[in-house]
């Protein structure tokens, strides 16, 4: 299953880079849905890749004000449409030694999984703070007490939308970048906040997990 799962995630990447190629030479306001929502399937297939193969991180220099911008441009008008405000907010010259590319897929899991649980009228904080902390606070019904120490359980999920990947994914970008990752959760929302130690960041491991179904 494992094996299936990986080679059909590649054959439907393929297809997605035409189709967003295409999509971007066009003028519009379709257009421009057309490669988000391209970007944001792509961002899913991605995710089944990541699950079934290493993570090696190619550190550099990042923004991280860049970053969330990133973010930010690409989930605003998904929220919009929903009516929940995005608040983002990132100290001055905020910089991080890391993997661009990972940062982005962790924290769009995270927003992508706020504004899942996010209930109309909400709100989504995306923070980022020198040290280098970042935050990513929903104003959602929060997750049961006891399925919090399972939500980075490989394809577990509290919600009927959900495949259970996206969570892990994050911990195990969080763990290739030797940061932390906390939870807080109420009733009135949920809390997860990353910290890396720019120290550690030069000393990175590949994080593997064998792709399993059940």
């Amino acid at each position: 299953m494992g094996e299936m799962a990986m080679e059909l995630a590649h054959e439907i990447r393929n297809p997605l880079g035409s189709i967003e190629l295409f999509a971007s030479m066009l003028e519009g306001e379709y257009a421009d849905q057309i490669v988000r929502s391209v970007r944001l399937l792509n961002h899913s297939v991605t995710n089944v890749l990541h699950f079934g193969r290493p993570i090696a991180p190619s550190p550099k220099q990042i923004s991280v004000n860049t970053l969330v911008e990133g973010i930010r441009s690409l989930i605003q008008p998904l929220a919009a449409k929903k009516n929940v405000r995005l608040d983002v907010a990132c100290d001055f010259d905020c910089t991080l030694f890391a993997d661009h590319e990972l940062l982005h897929r962790m924290l769009l899991n995270l927003v992508l999984n706020a504004l899942r649980e996010t209930p109309t009228n909400g709100v989504i904080r995306l923070t980022a703070k020198h040290g280098v902390t970042i935050a990513v606070e929903d104003s959602g019904p929060g997750i049961p007490e006891a399925a919090i120490s399972r939500i980075f359980d490989p394809m577990f999920t509290t919600h009927r939308e959900g495949c259970g990947l996206g969570l892990p994914i994050v911990k195990r970008i969080v763990d290739s970048h030797n940061g932390t990752i906390k939870v807080e959760s109420t009733k009135s929302g949920t809390r997860f906040v990353i910290t890396f130690l720019q120290s550690d960041l030069h000393n990175m491991e590949v994080v593997s997990e064998p792709l399993t179904c059940s």
